[in-house]
């Protein structure tokens, strides 16, 4: 079954890219910057279960994401197209452990080294990208099983910062078996001493995480229908200062579709985008929506790569737009 799976990838990604639903709505006309209106979205290959935690490769120019559902890392190239990079991604007993026992979001840390949220093993892990080699970075905090790190972005003065939802956990939410932390925390670790800190402990289902261009703003996700907000927080020398703020309410602003985030990411000029429902909200740096980038497909995550391209994992496919 798995043989034919990615053998029905492979046979998509293959074939010339196809169209994909595609609308663009101008919110604010500095939208008109970003991207153009008639702009089509492009469907790079169908076949995943739950697509999740793009990183573009530079060096390499060739894209990584997850399906945690899976228990794969998938590759995406122009040359190549899409097909399986890693499995199994995070969990690798025998028996069944949860429904998501792959790893989610990831990143190219600045030594040029794959990082992964690992949902299976409970952990930051790190992947060779030619060996393909994993180790541990991070699995506990203070001698507690972290639930499963979600997303994470790396900070420049030498840090992670990650989200430790139960989503990966056998019975995810209400999991009191497995479960030993029962913050949902947001953590950060020190990569030059190895130590990790829980440095947000009060928010309900944090999820994706992203850094400001001057790393002096981290902004969180949080998937809860009851407050589907984006957190902003405050950082001197990547310190949290204070207790964050409400950066932007996806309730107020699109009351009738009960939006919430996912990933995000933030773009050089200090745009956030958020996957949210069937695509991605822009917002600006003062925290109003500008436009949205729809495809008609619950989007999870998304990434900047090359040639000014926004990439997204949404649902069971690959998707890209370009940007302007």
């Amino acid at each position: 079954m798995k043989a034919i799976l990615f053998s029905s990838l492979l046979l998509f990604s293959s074939l010339h890219s196809s169209g994909q639903q595609t609308k663009i709505e101008i919110l604010n006309p500095s939208m008109n910057k970003i991207i153009h209106t008639d702009v089509q979205i492009e469907n790079l290959g169908e076949g995943m279960v739950w697509a999740e935690g793009p990183v573009w490769n530079k060096k390499g120019q060739y894209l990584l994401f997850s399906d945690p559902r899976l228990n794969t890392i998938f590759q995406w190239d122009k040359k190549n197209g899409l097909r399986p990079f890693l499995k199994p991604s995070g969990y690798e007993g025998e028996t069944w452990y949860s429904d998501e026992p792959g790893t989610n979001g990831l990143l190219i840390n600045a030594e040029g080294t794959l990082i992964a949220c690992d949902h299976g093993n409970r952990r930051i892990t790190q992947i060779d990208l030619t060996s393909k080699a994993k180790s541990a970075v991070v699995s506990n905090w203070e001698g507690k099983r972290f639930n499963s790190p979600n997303d994470l972005c790396e900070h420049p003065q030498g840090y992670y910062f990650f989200t430790d939802p139960p989503y990966g956990l056998p019975a995810r939410l209400t999991d009191t078996v497995n479960r030993e932390i029962q913050q949902n925390g947001v953590y950060r670790f020190n990569k030059k001493d190895q130590s990790v800190s829980q440095v947000i402990s009060n928010l309900d289902r944090p999820n994706g995480i992203a850094l400001s261009p001057d790393g002096k703003k981290l902004y969180i996700a949080l998937s809860d229908d009851a407050k589907p907000y984006l957190m902003v927080y405050e950082l001197e020398n990547a310190n949290i200062v204070g207790d964050g703020a409400v950066f932007f309410d996806f309730g107020k602003s699109f009351p009738s579709e009960k939006l919430r985030a996912d990933g995000i990411k933030v773009d050089p000029k200090g745009n956030v985008y958020a996957a949210a429902g069937d695509g991605v909200v822009v917002i600006n740096k003062h925290g109003h929506a500008i436009g949205r980038i729809r495809s008609g497909i619950r989007t999870a995550n998304i990434a900047f790569g090359a040639d000014h391209y926004l990439y997204m994992t949404a649902s069971d496919r690959l998707l890209r737009v370009k940007l302007k």
